[in-house]
């Protein structure tokens, strides 16, 4: 029992880790630039087109939504975590929004900003995946498809975030589409390599206490 809460305790400090570095990764690497890495930050610098309301309000509303969705498709558990993960990303982006602001990108390269914050995002998101939860949005969809087939995670964004970049692009200008696309592929490689390589550092920790 007391080891069973013992690691959902850690579980959710591991959401919590990464939920922050995903919002300050968006925030100063992402949002400044207009980059489009997929997922619903994409989709909500894409409406900013059209609507008057800013990214993070739009982020907000359309996590909620998928949030439902979880619930209803991925069970309880993957459902209370991906709620929790959305919510504190969500949150935390509105918060960092407000409180990390300057008159110009940190990285004046929006190519090198896109790599950045993808590196940064792909190991946020890939310790979320790895305790079954996510940061909401278009990662819910992933770990739909990942359910009820061997897609792996990565490949699975790379799917449902493509189609975003190109839309986003294309509204925007071929820089944005160009630093997108790599930030797009950097995140989505990254993310599989961090869970590979949190499961073999794992591994490896049972087979040392298992010879102890």
């Amino acid at each position: 029992m007391f080891k069973n809460k013992q690691a959902l305790i850690i579980e959710y400090l591991l959401i919590m880790l990464g939920s922050t570095l995903y919002a300050v990764s968006t925030v100063l690497f992402i949002f400044p630039h207009s980059l489009l890495l997929g997922g619903t930050s994409g989709i909500s610098v894409i409406l900013t087109f059209f609507l008057t309301f800013s990214p993070a309000s739009i982020l907000m509303i359309i996590n909620f939504l998928l949030i439902l969705v979880a619930f209803v498709v991925l069970g309880k558990d993957m459902g209370l975590k991906t709620f929790v993960g959305s919510t504190l990303t969500t949150v935390f982006v509105g918060v960092f929004e407000k409180i990390l602001q300057f008159n110009e990108p940190i990285i004046s390269n929006p190519h090198l900003s896109a790599v950045i914050g993808a590196v940064i995002i792909a190991i946020a998101s890939g310790v979320m995946f790895y305790v079954r939860s996510s940061s909401g949005g278009t990662d819910v969809i992933a770990l739909i498809i990942q359910k009820f087939s061997s897609v792996k995670i990565g490949k699975a964004l790379l799917l449902t975030d493509v189609l975003i970049v190109i839309a986003g692009g294309l509204l925007s200008n071929w820089v944005i589409l160009l630093s997108s696309f790599l930030g797009l592929l950097v995140k989505t490689l990254g993310i599989d390599l961090v869970i590979a390589q949190i499961a073999k550092l794992k591994n490896r920790k049972e087979e040392n206490h298992n010879n102890v």
